[in-house]
């Protein structure tokens, strides 16, 4: 990478760096400025190209509106060029043609009425000493850091350091020493949003009992304060469907919105989470029963099906409360046996039916924007092994299926890095001219 230097000016001047094709060299850097020494910690400010680290940092990129559901798709500029391409070719839609991820409608030139520009991310990395980044590492977090190979720069999450052993099972799945690989600040990938479902485009939310009814704005109501005391807790359930099979029924698939029109095998997703709002009712609580008087989410898992619980507020503002709960809370959650699940009156889920909401509604009068997500979740090829040595770290990027890193490259060595990046600042958005 050459870098030029103004004679009466000590700062380095930005310098591009080639950019590969987007499926071999995601993840390469342009560095905007660097070389300045302060408080004995030498500073970099790096500006992202390419898409391996999305949805956590993006290089420039496009983002328009899908036509059927308006869910808006960002994705990378350079790859917008080549489906743009493909689709003026074709001149018509086809089954191969990019679809989006949430209602599987294809992708067409009209979509470039809403398109909006946004530019490159820019990290500030601060070379920082082995041991501190060891240190982050022991207390389990998986920070973002910069990498030199081969004469390119990278930006990538480090997974793993000097004694430890990554590996592979069976289906691909990822772990360190044994556990699977969790990062506390991982982006939120979209699964399903059902504020998004209106018109022609059904819920993928229903009610069993029939005691939840959605209107034509997405919200869900129950029965009135009147309603039958001895009904209690009345659920929602979710079923999946695979918008690039027709909308068949199937399991919840790792799915990146970000990689629009990418043919690849999508893998099963281990862990989901869920967030949505709801309006309680005035004056439930002297009305309701206290353990009618709680919100329940339960979530089937390959080891059982947890519950958790929370309680609903006794007041909301006009907008209504937000509920959320995380892999980790299900995780942590109640394991749910089958003569509970009987007892109970519980919905029955499945791996294509893997969540449910329970609401009391003499409690609750409606539940809105019910969004399923899931974290970032790594895979390699089955049965892999790396077994780090004394100066050796494993670094992966986030964009799981696209990134180019240790597995493929192999563990990168402690000179390879820069340094760990900072909080970045969000680039400043633009419309197109055409």
């Amino acid at each position: 990478m050459s870098i030029s230097f103004q004679p009466n000016d000590p700062a380095v001047i930005a310098s591009r760096i080639s950019r590969r094709r987007w499926l071999t060299g995601a993840g390469c850097l342009a560095m905007s400025v660097a070389g300045c020494e302060t408080r004995r910690e030498t500073y970099a400010s790096y500006q992202v190209a390419g898409p391996s680290m999305a949805p956590t940092l993006w290089g420039p990129s496009v983002q328009f509106s899908c036509t059927a559901c308006e869910v808006r798709i960002r994705v990378d500029a350079e790859h917008w060029r080549s489906i743009q391409s493909r689709i003026a070719t074709s001149g018509k839609p086809t089954r191969s043609a990019p679809r989006c991820w949430h209602c599987g409608t294809s992708v067409d030139l009209e979509s470039a009425s809403s398109l909006t520009r946004i530019n490159p991310d820019v990290v500030t990395v601060v070379a920082t000493p082995t041991r501190q980044i060891q240190s982050r590492l022991d207390k389990g977090e998986k920070p973002l850091v910069v990498v030199t190979r081969e004469g390119s720069v990278h930006i990538k999450r480090l997974l793993a350091g000097p004694g430890q052993i990554v590996t592979a099972d069976s289906d691909g799945r990822m772990f360190v020493d044994g556990y699977a690989i969790a990062i506390s600040d991982s982006p939120r990938l979209p699964i399903d949003l059902d504020d998004n479902r209106l018109g022609e485009i059904a819920s993928r939310w229903s009610s069993p009992s029939g005691t939840w009814r959605r209107d034509q704005r997405g919200i869900w109501s129950g029965a009135n304060g009147n309603a039958d005391p001895d009904r209690g807790i009345a659920w929602l359930v979710y079923e999946h469907r695979n918008v690039y099979r027709g909308n068949v029924v199937s399991r919840v698939l790792d799915d990146c919105p970000a990689n629009l029109g990418l043919n690849r095998r999508l893998n099963p997703v281990d862990e989901i989470g869920l967030t949505f709002v709801i309006q309680p009712r005035d004056g439930a609580d002297a009305e309701v029963a206290q353990a009618d008087h709680l919100v329940h989410a339960m979530v089937w898992t390959e080891s059982g099906i947890r519950v958790v619980s929370s309680s609903v507020p006794e007041q909301s503002d006009e907008g209504g409360v937000t509920l959320e709960f995380t892999p980790q809370d299900f995780r942590e959650g109640e394991t749910i046996t089958e003569s509970d699940l009987a007892t109970e009156a519980m919905p029955a889920l499945s791996p294509t039916s893997p969540i449910a909401i329970g609401l009391n509604p003499r409690a609750v009068m409606n539940a809105q924007r019910l969004q399923l997500w899931r974290s970032i979740a790594w895979r390699a090829p089955a049965q892999s092994c790396w077994e780090l040595q004394a100066d050796e770290w494993f670094a992966a990027g986030d964009n799981v299926p696209v990134s180019v890193d240790s597995r493929t490259w192999g563990p990168v060595q402690t000179d390879q890095i820069v340094g760990i990046c900072q909080p970045n600042d969000r680039s400043v958005t633009t419309k197109l001219n055409d």
